[in-house]
Order: structure tokens, then C-alpha cells, then sequence
């Protein structure tokens, strides 16, 4: 019986903590209408100070350069009274997060991690918090758009093109014949065998380097599913965004620019195609 009892308090705790709504009116915070906190400022540095206005954090949105548009930003969390900050990631993608009110997305989600609650922020909570282990998210995220970056100057230097039958060509071809341009193919299924979009690219010796799926994608010993990623012949797996500007009407392989995404992240990661039978390899 105390059991259940328990229970059902816990449930009616979950669905009050649920039901509670933050509003950002005028800069004040309420919480179902009663103020517990200020706002100020706006994209990407939020002030949020407690009621008195005698305690204040900084809540500033960061976002890695060339970061994908549906990719959300951290937040680093400062506390103005000790300097001390820390990172976080929204957590909660659902009703509670907006593009459009991220002042009030952040409040959801400090409330969420109890850092603000009924009476505003909670000091205590944020202190351990901002004293706590870094979260080293800036430097993961820094780190793998740095990865991105390079990888792309990389492909700049090849110049490649597609023509419509998917031949693909570059600059740094290594041909018997000079002229020859080609380094490969790439093709194009649609659907997949799981109804998805997929493409294929090979060396001029039609062996596979990379396979790529919009969504869904498995392969024999890779335990994730792969959504616009594109794998390689010896497991290594890079995203490639999908992208369907090029060919707004009729479709032509030379405009496709999810072919040619996907081409730039291998060869800037070092997948150069051509021939192994051609002079220079």
C-alpha cells in the first residue's frame, strides 16, 4: 500500500513538474504567472538575474562555424559573481524548446536541471554546477568542425566536377593520358532496398570506396544506423549532408549536390579514387 502510494506521488510530482509554463513578459520570468527572475539581452548573450536582481548568470549561445542549420547550439553557463562557467546542451527537443524564444528554451532548460525553480535561480545548484567537471563541449565540437574545415580545403584543391553519367573528374587526376580527368564514378539508387535514397561511389576500377544513405542505411558490421552518412570500404564513416537545391526542375547528376557532398568528405579525408593500374599510383 506504501508503495503504491509513493507511486502515485511521484506521478502527480511528474506531471506537476510538466505541467509548470515559463513566460518571458516585459523581461520578467514567470512561472504560471507568478515572476520569479529577470531576463535581459538577446541572441546569443541572455542576463538571468534571481528576483532581487542581487545574483546573476550569463547564458550564452555558441555554435560551431558551418555547424548543420538543425545542429543546436550549447549554452555556456557564467556565473557573474565568481567568473566560474561550464556548457551544457539543450536536452529537451520537444515543447519546451523554440528558435524562436530561446530566452525562455533556456530557462526551460536550467529549470529542467534545477537551476531555476519556484524562486527563481537556484545558486546553490548553479555553483556546484559552474564548479563542477567541464563538460568540454566547445572543444569537441570545435574539434570536429576543425576536422570539417580541413578536410574541405583538401577538396577545394581537387576542383571536381560530375558530368550527368556520374563520371566524376579532377585536376589532380593521375592519368596514363594527361587529359584524362576521370577519378571515378558515382551512382545513384533510388529507392534503397528500405526505400531511402543511396549512392555509391567507385574507383575507375569499379571497386566500391563509399556507400551513402539518407536515412536508415545498415551494413554487415556496423552496429548503427547510418542517416546521411556515408560509409567506406574499410569502415570509416564521415557525414555528408543531403541537399536538393541543385536540381529544382528535372533532375541532372552535374547539378546533384549531395554527389558532390559526398565526393568533397572523401576525398578530403583522403579517399583520391582514380586507378591503382595508372602510372603514379
Amino acid at each position: 500500500m506504501k508503495k503504491n502510494i509513493l507511486t502515485l506521488i511521484i506521478t502527480l510530482i511528474s506531471i506537476c513538474s510538466f505541467a509548470q509554463k515559463i513566460k518571458i513578459d516585459k523581461g520578467e520570468i514567470k512561472l504560471d504567472e507568478k515572476t520569479i527572475g529577470f531576463v535581459e539581452g538577446k541572441k546569443p548573450v541572455f542576463t538571468i538575474l534571481s528576483l532581487d536582481k542581487t545574483y546573476a548568470i550569463t547564458a550564452e549561445l555558441k555554435k560551431a562555424q558551418n555547424e548543420e542549420s538543425l545542429v543546436l547550439p550549447w549554452i555556456e553557463i557564467k556565473d557573474l559573481a565568481t567568473g566560474k562557467t561550464n556548457e551544457l546542451e539543450f536536452k529537451n527537443k520537444s515543447r519546451k524548446f523554440s528558435a524562436f524564444n530561446y530566452d525562455r528554451s533556456i530557462v526551460y532548460e536550467l529549470m529542467d536541471r534545477n537551476m531555476i525553480g519556484t524562486e527563481g535561480l537556484n545558486k546553490e545548484a548553479i555553483d556546484s554546477f559552474v564548479s563542477g567537471a567541464l563538460a568540454g563541449i566547445a572543444a569537441k565540437r570545435l574539434g570536429i568542425q576543425g576536422e570539417v574545415d580541413n578536410a574541405n580545403k583538401i577538396a577545394d584543391t581537387y576542383q571536381l566536377a560530375i558530368d550527368d553519367y556520374g563520371t566524376i573528374f579532377s585536376v589532380k587526376a593521375q592519368n596514363i593520358d594527361i587529359n584524362d580527368k576521370r577519378i571515378g564514378y558515382i551512382k545513384m539508387t533510388s529507392p534503397s532496398s528500405n526505400g531511402d535514397l543511396k549512392y555509391e561511389v567507385l574507383d575507375l576500377d569499379n571497386n566500391l570506396v563509399g556507400t551513402w544513405f539518407a536515412r536508415g542505411g545498415m551494413v554487415s558490421g556496423y552496429e548503427k544506423l547510418l542517416n546521411q552518412e556515408v560509409i567506406t570500404f574499410n569502415g570509416n564513416v564521415f557525414k555528408a549532408t543531403f541537399e536538393n537545391r541543385g536540381n529544382p526542375i528535372g533532375y541532372k547528376m552535374s547539378q546533384d549536390i549531395t554527389a558532390m557532398n559526398i565526393l568533397r568528405v572523401l576525398v578530403g579525408n583522403g579517399y583520391t579514387l582514380g586507378s591503382k593500374y595508372n602510372s603514379g599510383k
